[in-house]
């Protein structure tokens, strides 16, 4: 009798978008930023767009621990499912991060 073997988990194009550590997070939501210019990306692009679910806390880190100049825009947008939403739009600025005194 032949034993079936597992599936081969082949990595795909989908791997970095399934990566879900938060190395990865950042590394997305940045390279995003980096994309997106001044129109920034906001919670509901990074949440179904990126894959993280909390980007809050990725732009914390990215701000405090790697001194990215990140500009938050307090916004009003539609989800997906038609729901309107205050939400943040997260904007990457020249120049290393600096806390307000």
């Amino acid at each position: 009798m032949k034993k079936n073997k597992a599936p081969t988990m082949r990595r795909g194009r989908n791997d970095a978008y399934n990566d879900t550590n938060v190395k990865a997070q950042r590394q997305r939501l940045l390279a995003a930023l980096l994309r997106a210019g001044s129109a920034g990306i906001n919670t509901i692009q990074a949440r179904h767009n990126l894959n993280i679910l909390a980007p809050a806390p990725r732009i914390y880190e990215l701000r405090h621990h790697y001194g990215h100049n990140i500009q938050t825009i307090w916004t009003t947008e539609t989800t997906p499912e038609g729901h309107p939403h205050r939400v943040a739009r997260y904007v990457l600025l020249n120049g290393k991060y600096k806390e307000a005194i």
